[in-house]
């Protein structure tokens, strides 16, 4: 259908023209497919605007349409004398069309919200930490250490290692606690201190033949 036949049908329409009363729209509409859908678009937008602004809101926006269109009618008065209130009126009418056909397409696809989504937290026990307590370092007083093979025996026999480690151990971190660093002239006076870390480092058979070594040629 071409945009004359539309024009026609808007005039038609806007002098109060039904398919009751107006043989002329009725002829129209009944000419072809597009012009009964063209009809019923314009219904739907004219009920679609009762709908959602009332009767009297209704004629009031068409009131401000007309005085919009006189308006710019005079404006182009000295311009050109083609009718351009159909055209208008046209170009109006079509932009309701396409509202009332958003209006009417966005309610049927009204999508159900979705429902939101649940997230399970998996309770975690609380982390333990494992604290190392480093040893508290040992020391030997001089003057109470008879020998150093009898006070290596003895805390040999307390740490569950090999007494040549630990004479090994104290001999190696108090080299000068030792007359002329010999390891069997421990001095009295001095506090001796034992590495636990070289005892525990230490192979038994070097430290066994370190000590004797020292022992013998009393260095």
């Amino acid at each position: 259908m071409n945009e004359e036949k539309q024009i026609q049908i808007i005039e038609l329409m806007d002098d109060g023209a039904t398919l009751e009363n107006s043989p002329e729209l009725k002829a129209l509409i009944d000419a072809s497919k597009e012009a009964k859908e063209f009809y019923e678009s314009l219904l739907v937008s004219e009920s679609m605007l009762e709908g959602f602004f009332g009767g009297e809101r209704r004629d009031e926006l068409n009131a401000k349409a007309e005085a919009f269109i006189s308006e710019q009618l005079e404006k182009l008065s000295n311009v050109s004398t083609i009718n351009f209130k159909p055209l208008i009126g046209f170009a109006i009418a079509a932009s309701l069309g396409v509202i009332a056909f958003t209006i009417v397409k966005s309610s049927s696809e009204i999508v159900e919200p979705v429902s939101s989504v649940q997230i399970a937290y998996e309770e975690t026990e609380p982390m333990i930490r494992e604290v190392i307590e480093e040893p508290e370092p040992i020391f030997v007083s001089g003057s109470e250490m008879e020998t150093l093979w009898s006070t290596a025996s003895q805390i040999a026999n307390d740490l569950g290692v090999d007494k040549y480690q630990v004479m090994y151990a104290i001999y190696e971190a108090n080299k000068d606690f030792f007359v002329n660093n010999d390891i069997n002239a421990p001095r009295a006076d001095r506090d001796y201190f034992v590495d636990l870390s070289i005892i525990e480092t230490v192979d038994v058979s070097f430290a066994a033949s370190e000590v004797k070594r020292h022992i013998f040629c009393h260095c």
